[in-house]
């Protein structure tokens, strides 16, 4: 009880280093200083006269995930709209990318941050039916606003590694009634929601991860197949790339750059110059695709291709023909290597996969992913692959994998679906 009087304290105490925080995160992305009136309850959040599901997903990962359950609901329900809420301007574009493709039926803002005024306004404005948070985000004000208004909220695609659940016993009395609140826990895996159920969560399923059913866009596909049959060479794509592993591979990149295209994808926009230059200091012509779509520049000699464009991973993977996983090789867990799998593209991992370590074991075991210890290891035994003859074998593999990973969305939307029902039953 104590803790949690002085977290609810805490949050309004903290709404002045929120704004410096905003500010921080502005110098290297101004779209931070944006919709400052949606994060701190400034303004009326937008109200609907149709049945409303409320989904949360704090940045782009997140998001895009959800596109697969925001396609099966909507679909299912053509009388309903979703509000779509996310912590990030990365998330939000990526979300308003997905809403173009259901004209009137989704709304977007920012989730108001943790403090009690803030949540009991959003729901009170809002009004959803019900609600699904994707993954991780557990926030107790948020948790307790939702249960005084009786809105049941689903945990989608819930994810909890070691070190966030260590973290969550120290403060258990504050956070076991926040996972003790969720209506059903959908966890992506045994490992996960043992740690859930150790946390206080109750109605827990191991459902799979929706991550893994997200189909590739056909117009990228198209558009790569198109840019890459004028690629005289193959492609090796670094995806999703953290803080200080461009650095890593550039060296090796630059020696080898006669030999293969190589495409860097870096995980987050505000380092796309950052990572320009990293090249260029390594003696490498440099192609962005924000400013050359198809990449044309490539026929004039050899170059790293830098894809620096938002919402067009699908065309990146589809491009490629082995992927090096970035977040692997620093210490940041490995980003989601099943997209590029589906494509058809085998997968190089580092020695940092924790935050997808059973489907990088699962991809090791089915031959669709091989272990490399150091970039230059990744790099030498992508080039291997397109002299040795056993590319074709293994994507196959990878394409098998990744077809094991399939139906999550199903799963977890059967949850939703009941809930759903439940309530708008009342309604009637």
């Amino acid at each position: 009880m104590l803790i949690s009087t002085l977290y609810r304290g805490l949050t309004y105490c903290a709404l002045p280093l929120a704004k410096c925080y905003l500010r921080k995160r502005a110098r290297k992305q101004p779209d931070y200083l944006k919709h400052w009136d949606e994060r701190f309850g400034w303004c009326h959040y937008p109200a609907s006269s149709m049945p409303r599901l409320w989904l949360h997903a704090v940045s782009v990962g997140e998001t895009a995930a959800a596109r697969t359950i925001i396609d099966a609901f909507l679909t299912e329900n053509p009388q309903a709209e979703i509000l779509l809420t996310c912590m990030t301007p990365t998330g939000r574009d990526t979300g308003a990318k997905i809403a173009e493709r259901y004209p009137g039926r989704i709304v977007q803002c920012y989730l108001p941050y943790d403090n009690p005024r803030l949540m009991a306004k959003f729901f009170e404005e809002t009004k959803p039916v019900m609600g699904v948070v994707m993954e991780t985000e557990v926030w107790p004000n948020m948790m307790q606003e939702a249960a005084k208004r009786r809105i049941p909220v689903v945990l989608a695609n819930a994810r909890e590694s070691e070190k966030s659940a260590g973290q969550a016993k120290l403060v258990a009395s504050l956070m076991g009634p926040a996972f003790a609140s969720f209506a059903a826990v959908l966890a992506q895996s045994q490992e996960d929601a043992k740690r859930l159920k150790a946390l206080g969560a109750r109605n827990v399923h191991v459902c799979g991860s929706v991550k893994f059913d997200i189909r590739p866009n056909p117009k990228q596909v198209e558009l790569a197949a198109k840019v890459k049959g004028t690629f005289k060479k193959k492609v090796i794509l670094l995806a999703s790339t953290r803080e200080g592993e461009e650095a890593m591979f550039s060296p090796h990149i630059a020696e080898h750059l006669e030999e293969a295209v190589f495409l860097v994808v870096p995980r987050h926009p505000q380092r796309f110059d950052e990572v320009a230059e990293i090249f260029k200091r390594s003696g490498c012509r440099v192609i962005r695709k924000s400013e050359d779509p198809e990449f044309s520049g490539l026929s004039e000699g050899p170059a790293v291709l830098l894809g620096d464009t938002m919402g067009e991973m699908s065309f990146y993977c589809a491009l490629s023909d082995v992927c090096i996983m970035g977040g692997s090789f620093g210490q940041f867990g490995c980003q989601n290597l099943i997209e590029p799998a589906a494509s058809g593209s085998p997968v190089l991992v580092g020695s940092s996969t924790f935050n997808f370590a059973k489907a990088v074991a699962d991809a090791l075991a089915e031959g669709g992913a091989v272990h490399a210890a150091h970039p230059r290891d990744a790099v030498e035994t992508a080039l291997s692959w397109f002299v040795d003859g056993t590319l074709a074998e293994r994507s196959r593999r990878a394409l098998e994998f990744a077809s094991l990973y399939t139906g999550a969305t199903q799963r977890q939307m059967r949850f939703v679906r009941e809930i759903w029902a439940q309530e708008t039953s009342k309604m009637s």
